[in-house]
């Protein structure tokens, strides 16, 4: 049997858990968030250690997360493991730093809008994904990231002649870094055409 927590407050009554839904606003947005805190059985005092603390944190980033329009926890994880990218690799292959991912997947940090392009860029386009494999050295190793799942074809070289950049053009400013909005929406509409043409 759990022993229940003592309150912090009177040190004699006992906490139980509690979640409430409280109204944020962020940049004019309103939304419900979710409040954790504890309630005292004996002097009825509601208080929140290190772990509700943590909790509401995430729940507030998550929110402004929303707002900002930038891809959740949840659809940074499961980019990742569509990928079938650790967290490690996740943060060599986009930046971000060590732990950035695990940061982004549990809405303990907002990750910036540069990142959320890039991360929705590869959420669209394989190409582009493997593009940047190439481009980060990181070919030989996430090749046999994918190898059971369904992506586990050739990483195909990024050739459109439709667009008004041939392949070498692109690959040229992408490892230069100067690809331009335009750039990018030509590579991604001629992969999504050759994608369903084959």
């Amino acid at each position: 049997m759990n022993e229940k927590e003592i309150c912090p407050i009177c040190g004699e009554g006992h906490v139980t858990d509690h979640v409430d839904q409280v109204e944020a606003e962020y940049k004019g947005h309103k939304g419900n968030v979710p409040l954790h805190y504890q309630l005292c059985d004996a002097c009825m005092s509601d208080s929140a250690g290190a772990v509700q603390m943590r909790a509401n944190k995430r729940g507030m980033v998550a929110f402004r997360k929303q707002v900002d329009r930038l891809l959740s926890g949840a659809e940074i994880l499961a980019l990742r493991k569509r990928y079938g990218l650790n967290q490690q690799q996740a943060a060599r292959l986009f930046g971000g730093g060590p732990v950035a991912f695990s940061k982004y997947e549990n809405d303990d940090v907002a990750h910036s809008e540069a990142m959320d392009k890039l991360l929705r860029l590869v959420l669209r386009s394989e190409a582009a994904y493997w593009e940047l494999v190439g481009q980060e050295g990181m070919t030989a190793e996430l090749r046999h990231a994918v190898a059971d799942k369904d992506l586990a074809q050739e990483p195909k070289p990024v050739q459109a002649p439709a667009s008004p950049l041939d392949s070498n053009e692109l690959r040229a400013k992408l490892a230069e870094r100067q690809l331009t909005p335009a750039d990018v929406a030509a590579a991604v509409d001629w992969a999504r055409a050759k994608a369903s043409i084959t």
